[in-house]
């Protein structure tokens, strides 16, 4: 089926297999391919058909943008094929250094693209290059770890931490059993093999985690889940420091009702149903102290919602203290409120903290803006749910490779099991205008020729009339027209010019029979 159309400079891609999950990396533009220097946008997604047999692969497509010094960009796709497993969890980033050039054997000149994905129990890393020198500069496997059978990879994400003078690259892995795996990326003396070591376990959720995020300085790692929580743990040991309960009713209302402790048989009739399972679908740090936390949920059916929440004593200055001495963050919730008539079902947030792009159950995306609460744009894209969302990876007045070509900033990338790509911005207009096309020489002057031989007969027969008229009032109206008489009486040289030049009066002599 062809995907809809949408209001332009927007646009939806029809792809060959559904996806399941998005990422998108970006460096802004320079105009020039300079082997460090060069901007690059990276878009990947995942999914597949489940199996070969059904003919539909499973995979990871990789759209890479990249300045050329020629002028504009360069684009190319790279493939990576899954086998028999789905992945359900990517995430895109920048070039670790030495590790990862130095891992596969390429000249350190070149810069990368990490990618991390969830592929069944394990996790795989794979290196990109930017800059294609050679038809076999695809994707190169760095790494890869099993996280434990049963565990079900399938959200992750990656940051780094400043730690006793050293970078650490850390990763963090969501799971369908509701643990959180922590790693560090580190390599061999050598700098030749890049290898997962694992640091932590993050236990708390008893369902699956659906969305997993670092705090700014590393020290915290935020998680939402399928329980209806949302939870902070310490990257330091694993152990959880906060503790969010998200709800899913108008906080202007009353309050569902709860059965009591120890109550068999609930009295009240409304009781008599099951409470809605709530899906704590997002959540996101929304400032660089990491002291704004949003999250974002909703039930299986019904209206989501959206709330902000606030942290009273932050760890702060670093890493955070370990052992029993662990601090308790004090969270507080601000407010609650309303972002969707419908169950949500995939987010993301602008890196600014102020555009939050939503994904319903039935397939439209909205933008939401944090700071005037209200949602901004509607997007109808997709038949199903929307399964995944990308935000723009840097600040919208700030340029990717191929936007001064395509003279459009997109916002945000969806993707929906209905095998659509959807890329929305909230320009109303390419900055790219059409060029009108110009006519050559020898067209305008035929235009002019056809023109001067239509009007030239007309405008000669409007010239002796005027010039018959100001003879006429100069040799009748002489008197009358002269500078003093006009200075002494202009009525009078009106009244002559208008009676006895344009306009012959009936009663005048002359008129209706022939003087003598």
């Amino acid at each position: 089926m062809a995907p809809p159309k949408v209001p332009a400079p927007s646009k939806i891609d029809a792809l060959s297999f559904p996806v399941f999950g998005l990422s998108w990396y970006g460096t802004p533009s320079v105009g020039s391919d300079a082997k460090n220097n060069a901007g690059v946008s990276a878009l990947a997604y995942c999914g597949g058909g489940g199996s070969s047999k059904t003919g539909v692969f499973n995979k990871i497509a990789v759209i890479l943008t990249s300045d050329s010094f020629t002028g504009g960009s360069t684009e190319r796709v790279v493939e990576i094929s899954t086998g028999e497993a789905l992945c359900f969890g990517i995430h895109l980033f920048g070039d670790m250094g030495s590790n990862s050039s130095s891992s596969t054997g390429a000249n350190d000149a070149v810069p990368m693209v990490q990618l991390l994905a969830c592929v069944g129990d394990e996790v795989f890393l794979y290196g990109i290059p930017i800059i294609q020198q050679s038809e076999s500069d695809d994707a190169v496997l760095l790494a890869s770890v099993n996280i434990g059978q049963g565990y079900g990879a399938s959200v992750t994400t990656y940051t780094q931490i400043y730690k006793e003078g050293q970078i650490v690259h850390c990763v963090a892995v969501g799971c369908e059993n509701g643990i959180i795996c922590l790693y560090e990326l580190q390599s061999d003396n050598n700098n030749k093999v890049v290898s997962f070591v694992k640091t932590a376990e993050c236990q708390g959720h008893n369902k699956a985690i659906c969305a997993i995020h670092f705090h700014p300085r590393g020290t915290e790692i935020l998680s939402s889940a399928k329980d209806g929580t949302a939870r902070i743990f310490s990257t330091v040991n694993g152990e959880q420091i906060g503790f969010m309960e998200c709800e899913i009713h108008d906080p202007n209302g009353p309050a569902p009702l709860k059965p009591k402790e120890g109550e068999v048989k609930p009295k009240d009739p409304r009781m008599m149903k099951r409470p809605p399972q709530i899906l704590v679908r997002g959540c996101a740090y929304g400032d660089l102290e990491g002291r704004t936390i949003y999250t974002i949920a909703s039930g299986k059916r019904g209206a989501a919602y959206l709330t902000k929440w606030k942290t009273l004593v932050h760890l702060g200055g670093g890493a955070p203290p370990g052992g029993d001495a662990q601090k308790q963050l004090s969270i507080r919730q601000e407010y609650r409120i309303q972002c969707s008539p419908v169950p949500i079902s995939a987010t993301a947030l602008s890196p600014d903290g102020n555009l939050l792009s939503l994904g319903s159950v039935e397939g439209s995306i909205i933008l939401y803006n944090l700071e005037t609460q209200k949602v901004v744009k509607t997007f109808q894209g997709h038949d199903l749910p929307v399964t995944c969302l990308a935000s723009r990876p840097i600040d919208n007045v700030l340029m990717l490779p191929g936007e001064l070509e395509g003279g459009v900033n997109y916002d945000v990338v969806s993707a929906s099991a209905d095998n659509r790509l959807g890329r929305w911005t909230l320009q109303r207009k390419s900055r790219i205008q059409p060029v009108r096309q110009k006519r050559s020489r020898r067209e305008v002057g035929a235009v002019e020729s056809l023109v001067w031989s239509v009007l030239r007969i007309p405008l000669l027969v409007v010239m002796l009339i005027v010039m018959v008229a100001i003879h006429d009032i100069f040799d009748i109206c002489q008197e009358e027209v002269g500078l003093s008489a006009l200075m002494m009486d202009l009525n009078a040289a009106r009244h002559c010019v208008y009676r006895e030049v344009l306009w012959a009066d009936p009663s005048r002599p002359g008129v209706r029979s022939v003087p003598e």
